[in-house]
């Protein structure tokens, strides 16, 4: 699949609750917790909110592929703020496996994090997702301007 180049627009992370033009929103999960995807182009926009099922996240990954929302290279903002389990590492390879992740050129997933407690697991991630581009912020205004940058990562 090759690479999607969006209509660039300064609300697209910040705007999640509404699909823009170019956008389309994939949400899976209930009371206990879900996960939000919305994809234009090469962007993604993942947000994790108390604690789904690993399934909830293999769902939406899945989905986003077969109906070719999503492609190998984009640029992610993954909102863990909301997170408040445990991570389900079954799910972590399963969507490993789904696709050749960062294949083709400037891939980037910039987490937005409460603290430092989650260093950890985004150097586990760096090494499964090795041709992607992992870095953390506390807050979304640095992790946009890091993912919408023209500087190589």
């Amino acid at each position: 699949m090759g690479i999607f180049v969006a209509e660039r627009s300064t609300d697209f992370y910040s705007d999640f609750e509404h699909a823009t033009k170019d956008s389309t929103i994939i949400e899976k999960g209930g009371t206990s917790g879900r996960i939000r995807l919305k994809a234009a182009g090469n962007r993604l926009h993942v947000i994790i909110e108390q604690e789904p099922a690993g399934g909830c996240l293999i769902a939406c990954f899945r989905e986003g592929l077969e109906r070719k929302i999503l492609c190998p290279n984009m640029r992610a903002l993954a909102d863990v703020t909301g997170f408040t389990g445990s991570v389900d590492w079954d799910a972590i390879h399963a969507i490993g496996a789904m696709a050749d992740w960062g294949e083709g050129g400037d891939s980037r997933v910039a987490y937005v994090v409460r603290n430092d407690q989650f260093a950890p697991l985004i150097k586990v991630l760096q090494v499964l997702f090795a041709k992607t581009h992992h870095q953390s912020f506390t807050n979304r205004k640095d992790a946009t301007a890091w993912l919408e940058s023209r500087d190589p990562a």
